[in-house]
């Protein structure tokens, strides 16, 4: 695409247009975006202990991580490879609790890891905060106002909706989301989401 208008479009393998596959970690952007709208509608805020969504957390080491420490994978949840990659994204039945139970190896904000199970547990914190599966949620308030017809969160075994990565989308729906936030957060004369907090994602 270039300024707003398809230049040229292909598919293989049997696929249209139309098509849904999966996008993996750009789930990640859209979880992040959908934070930043559940903030503005001030259900929660980022400086939020996550542990006022997720109740196990309450009275444990856990109790500091904020939602901005999970956004940032800085939350000092455990995390090792076979842990992260194979136990919860692959093996586990219910990738939510498996990740919110998983131990606080260390205090937030101290070390970076690329850690998929922490931004799980964002699915917990939004359905907390707003009071709507993330999936519905993001149904009501990005992919709906974009006109990303073809894109959903899928859920896991246990039918809770998936946050490190589960995006269904098209390409042309992706295009959608992009100009959302080259367009700092607005989309056909309405903000869906802060400027603000597209530049601070």
């Amino acid at each position: 695409t270039r300024d707003g208008a398809v230049v040229d479009e292909r598919y293989g393998d049997g696929a249209t247009a139309d098509t849904p596959r999966e996008a993996f970690s750009v789930t990640k952007s859209v979880t992040s975006t959908l934070v930043g709208i559940a903030q503005d509608q001030g259900a929660l805020s980022l400086d939020d202990p996550a542990a006022d969504h997720i109740g196990a957390w309450q009275g444990t080491d856990a109790e500091q991580v904020t939602v901005e420490h999970l956004l940032s994978n800085v939350s000092g949840r455990h995390w090792d490879p076979a842990t992260d990659y194979r136990a919860m994204a692959v093996a586990a039945h219910d990738k939510t609790a498996f990740a919110v139970d998983l131990a606080q190896d260390e205090p937030p904000g101290r070390t970076w890891a690329y850690n998929n199970s922490a931004v799980q547990t964002l699915s917990a914190v939004l359905e907390g905060a707003t009071g709507q599966r993330a999936d519905d949620y993001a149904e009501s308030v990005l992919f709906e106002p974009l006109g990303m017809r073809h894109s959903r969160l899928a859920s896991d075994a246990a039918g809770n909706p998936l946050t490190f990565m589960g995006l269904r989308t098209t390409c042309l729906d992706l295009a959608r989301f992009g100009y959302l936030m080259l367009r700092d957060g607005a989309w056909d004369g309405r903000q869906v989401v802060t400027a603000d907090y597209v530049e601070q994602a």
